[in-house]
């Protein structure tokens, strides 16, 4: 039995080896550096640049915006659009007319799915510019007008829950749309 024994432990100290000697081998691909935020921070939403007040939400799969007058329709026998309104801080606000790209179902606390659409939008972070899926949402009863999910900020931003408005939407791209 003592021999049994001896081979398990030699076994398992192997394989602990060679598990942490393959590990000191492994090299992360490079790839652009995240940039930093504070978890509130003023966003620049659609093409035009529609400037609302943000929380960077790493818990959140997708981004949600706070959209007024939502109204579905069918364009063709197949493809789904929606219309919709967004208010920025500033007041102004822009009507869109938009395709949607999948329905998000969401849990509701007293049980049961909401079904909300989703479109495409671009989104301007500081000097990050990119597309994401954004659900259409009544958030009038949150503090934020947008809630920016993973999706965007997965691999481009590292969240400082300690500070907020670290920096201003700067993004170029916007204006050659």
């Amino acid at each position: 039995m003592p021999t049994r024994s001896l081979l398990c432990g030699l076994l398992i100290s192997f394989s602990l080896w060679s598990t942490h000697a393959g590990a000191s081998e492994a090299v992360a691909a490079p790839g652009p550096t995240p940039m930093a935020f504070g978890w509130v921070e003023n966003v620049l939403i659609g093409k035009l640049g529609l400037r609302m007040k943000g929380k960077l939400d790493t818990g959140a799969d997708s981004s949600s915006v706070h959209a007024y007058d939502v109204e579905l329709y069918k364009k063709g026998e197949r493809d789904t659009w929606v219309k919709f309104k967004l208010v920025g801080k500033d007041g102004r606000t822009i009507r869109y007319d938009q395709n949607v790209v999948r329905f998000a179902y969401i849990k509701k606390k007293e049980g049961g799915l909401l079904r909300r659409p989703v479109i495409r939008m671009p989104i301007c972070l500081g000097d990050i510019y990119a597309h994401a899926e954004v659900n259409l949402a009544d958030r009038g009863h949150f503090n934020y007008d947008i809630l920016v999910g993973r999706e965007f900020l997965a691999s481009r931003v590292l969240v400082d829950p300690s500070r907020t408005f670290v920096s201003q939407p700067n993004c170029e791209a916007l204006s050659g749309e």
